[in-house]
């Protein structure tokens, strides 16, 4: 009787010696798994914190009824600046028209995404330009900003340009 109760103790002892070895394995599992998570949380933050802001130019246009009823543009504002890449224009605009449409070239080269919002008379009509995909203008390059007015068909019915230096 005494050897089966020592048999029964052993194999419980046994049952816990494996029990927390087990134990151990799925705490350094647990372990591994949090640290991997947190250096992959950390290098994202890092990626995200050295991002060099996507350039863009942001223009403001103003459009007025001429004294003959037609629509007349005058581009107010010109500036250089630059976004989180993330948010910056990554194609060409989709609105229909009619339509107020703006586009900047580049050392007179089409260089950026045209952009465009709805015409709705007169009023102020604001834009950010973005550059295409692998396009950064450098200082001194310039910049010829184009806006025009666009009916129902297309048609323009103003436009104006403006240049500017990248600073």
């Amino acid at each position: 009787m005494r050897s089966g109760y020592i048999y029964i103790q052993k194999i419980k002892e046994r049952d816990r010696d494996i029990g927390s070895e087990r134990d151990k394995a799925m705490r350094r599992g647990v372990v591994l798994g949090v640290g991997i998570a947190v250096i992959i949380v950390a290098l994202i933050v890092i990626s995200f914190a050295t991002l060099k802001g996507a350039p863009v130019v942001k223009v403001k246009a103003e459009v007025a009824t001429g004294a003959d009823g037609k629509p007349v543009l005058k581009i107010v504002d010109v500036e250089q600046s630059e976004v989180n890449p993330l948010k910056a224009p990554r194609g060409h605009s989709t609105t229909p028209f009619p339509s107020v449409d703006a586009i900047a070239f580049l050392n007179l080269r089409m260089s950026c995404y045209w952009a465009s919002v709805p015409y709705t008379g007169n009023g102020t009509y604001e834009f950010v330009i973005g550059f295409l995909r692998g396009v950064k203008p450098k200082k001194g390059d310039m910049i010829r900003v184009y806006v025009k007015v666009c009916d129902a068909r297309g048609k323009t019915l103003a436009s104006a340009s403006r240049d500017m230096v990248w600073k």
